[in-house]
Parts: C-alpha cells; structure tokens; sequence
C-alpha cells in the first residue's frame, strides 16, 4: 500500500533550538514580516520539559524551543553540541499507527514516543535513522480542526527547508517509503552554480530539499564541507521577500552576518543570513516571491 494511502498529513512546523525565545522572535520580528501562532507555553516531554511558542513566517509554521530558565535539558545540549538552529521537522497525522508500524517493523531507529492528556499522541524519528534529521510525528484528535493559516500578506513565502545528505537518491527513497511524498524536482546538478546536487519533494503543503555533493572536484564544495564537520542533517530554510532590497540594507546596517550575495541563472538575486546571525540558522533570501 502506498505510504499515506491510510492516513492524512500536514507539514506542521520546522523547529529552531535557542538559548532564549524572546531574544531569537525578537531576531525574526524585526527582519521579517512574521504573525504569531501560538503564545509561550509550557510542554512536559518524554525527553524533558522545554518552553515552545511559534509564529507564520511567509505562510510556515516555524517554532522556537528553549530549555526552562535553570535547567540544562536536552536543548542545551543541542546548542552546545551544534550551535543551535534547527532542530526538527514536524507532521501531524490523523492516524499515525500505519506509518509506526511500518517504521518499526522495518526496524527504523525511533527517539521517543509519548501519549498527552488532550488525546495527542508522539513519536520522533530518530536522526541516526533519517539522515541526520529528527523527525517529529503527531497524531492529533482535533485533525479536522488545524489552527487557521493568516492571510497571505504577499511579502513573503517560505519556500523549503533543506537537508544535506551523502545521497539523495537513499535520501529520496526513504522519504517515498514512509510518507505520501511527492517528488517535484528529480535530481539535477544545480545549474545556477554548478557546485551541488538538488532534488525536491512535497510532504503535506510543505517542500523539503536535498542537497548533495557531486562527488566531483568544484571550486566551492559546500554540501561536502558541511558534513564533514557537522554530519548530515537540516542545512537551512529559504524565505522569498517582496522588500528584498530593503531587507538587505536593514541587515548589513545592523551588522547582521550577510554572506552569499549572489545571483543564479535567471538574474534572481539571493543572500545568505550566517547562523552566527540568527541563532545558530542558516537562512537563505530569494528577491521576488516566486510563482
């Protein structure tokens, strides 16, 4: 049966692990048109308690994590080990047992598994299973009532999150195993800089992105340079911005870490928020909101 034909999915959110919440919204609030989702909240979890809150950025869910003030939980952990940034994929199911079973019985490494009190119910995929990538997988009661996206302001979109891999085609296989994805760009050298291999899919209204080394010798190695020091994994989001210009000026005036000022084939220009900039993520900026 082909993944998903039993079960509905959502792409819910992609997660960033900081030091402090306040500080890290504070970052997008003032560099990106955000609009709030849920407020600071409390979660006691199997791994440990942790406070959340999340916010639309270009029409995506993205969420901040934190340990409690005093306590060295797992987050901390994570930025100490990693610097931070970003942390996890989310989906939301209305029947997640087709999938976890199919996981398990495939012998697919899980982190954790936890029943709420509200009816929600848990589980992660392991990194060391999903090519660096923690997977979060929720099975929510309330599936026919998500919380409402705002409406699009047209100033921005988020466009995908990108993940760093030895091998896409592995990479591309384990994803079409165990969700309903859809490819929708096949494998190709990036022909804007010739220096990567890309490949694209959509899981529940969101695209995730493979990038790959070529396995050739090329001037900027990047994909390779990434996973030699920190192993595969999320790599970064890109964002799409209406106000790309002035976007850009307000950064470098504020001393925000901009790298990459580039454009591609088409003349579409692009650039680069360093992780050192915003709390340990890579942040990609396209000019224009693509179509």
């Amino acid at each position: 049966m082909p993944a998903g034909q039993d079960y509905r999915i959502r792409f819910d959110h992609v997660a960033l692990a900081v030091t402090d919440n306040e500080t890290a919204r504070a970052f997008f609030e003032r560099y990106f048109p955000i609009q709030a989702r849920n407020a600071r909240t409390l979660s006691e979890q199997v791994s440990g308690a942790l406070y959340w809150e999340d916010f639309f950025l270009g029409g995506f869910p993205v969420e901040l994590i934190q340990d409690p003030p005093g306590q060295d939980g797992f987050v901390n952990q994570f930025v100490r080990k990693r610097g931070g940034g970003l942390h996890h994929l989310a989906f939301e199911l209305d029947n997640f047992h087709p999938m976890l079973e199919k996981l398990k019985s495939d012998g697919v490494r899980m982190a954790d598994e936890q029943d709420f009190e509200d009816g929600n119910s848990i589980f992660f995929i392991s990194p060391r299973a999903a090519f660096g990538t923690l997977i979060q997988v929720w099975q929510m009661h309330n599936y026919d009532a998500p919380r409402a996206k705002p409406k699009d302001d047209g100033l921005a979109r988020f466009d995908h999150v990108a993940i760093a891999v030895k091998d896409i085609d592995k990479a591309l296989e384990f994803f079409c195993r165990y969700f309903p994805a859809r490819i929708i760009r096949e494998k190709l050298l990036s022909r804007s800089t010739g220096n990567f291999m890309v490949a694209q899919i959509e899981i529940g209204g969101g695209v995730i992105e493979f990038i790959q080394s070529p396995g050739h010798p090329v001037e900027d190695d990047f994909v390779a340079r990434f996973i030699e020091h920190r192993g595969e994994g999320l790599h970064h989001i890109t964002i799409d911005m209406k106000e790309f210009d002035a976007a850009l000026a307000k950064l470098k005036q504020n001393g925000v870490n901009v790298v990459g000022e580039a454009k591609n084939r088409h003349g579409r220009r692009q650039f680069f928020i360093s992780p050192r900039s915003a709390h340990g993520a890579l942040i990609q900026v396209w000019d224009g909101i693509a179509e």
